[in-house]
């Protein structure tokens, strides 16, 4: 019993590693602003419904940040980071596709695939992880400094692929202005 639940974890760690995140991701800077002038940063949670989802995702952002040398300090930072993040679910009417069904014949005792081309209804999800980067000062005025948002068409939703959104969106950060397209490993993502 152990050996087949091994065997079943190493082909989903297989599996996992195979399949990949394309995403389009766009990031904006404010003109005039200077990145190597700020340190330090906090985040911010701006979405109570969905707290524990946006608690993993400021979680990922903040090791990346982390990674390129920020500093997290919540009592005087830099910049406040704020993650905005939303999975919208859309039929596609009329997709091909095959499905595979095998049928037995008695006459030569063996099964053969009758495999019949549908026509039906795929579901597919559109997930979009937005990232702001807004002074901490004047949290009524809040004024932009960077401006970055990842997106991508999966079977599953944000709350699967979030991560490697969020990652793909702090990719280059803090480069100016770019759009690109990124195809990340979900493996790396985890």
């Amino acid at each position: 019993m152990q050996k087949l639940l091994t065997v079943f974890i190493l082909i989903g760690l297989m599996l996992s590693g195979c399949v990949y995140v394309d995403m389009n991701v766009v990031n904006k800077t404010e003109p005039g602003l200077d990145m190597s002038s700020v340190h330090t940063f906090a985040y911010k949670k701006s979405n109570d419904s969905r707290s524990d989802l946006e608690t993993v995702l400021l979680q990922t952002a903040r090791a990346e940040l982390e990674a390129k040398g920020f500093v997290y300090d919540a009592v005087s930072p830099d910049f406040l980071m704020i993650v905005n993040f939303g999975s919208k679910t859309v039929v596609e009417r009329g997709v091909s596709y095959k499905r595979d069904s095998y049928n037995y014949n008695y006459l030569s005792k063996s099964y053969s695939d009758v495999g019949v081309v549908k026509t039906g209804d795929a579901d597919k999800n559109d997930n979009t992880v937005r990232i702001y980067m807004v002074t901490p000062e004047n949290e009524g005025m809040r004024t932009f400094l960077w401006r970055g948002s990842a997106t991508s068409q999966n079977q599953e939703g944000v709350a699967v692929f979030g991560k490697c959104l969020v990652k793909g969106v702090l990719l280059k950060f803090p480069a100016p202005n770019v759009s690109f397209r990124e195809k990340l490993r979900f493996g790396t993502c985890e």
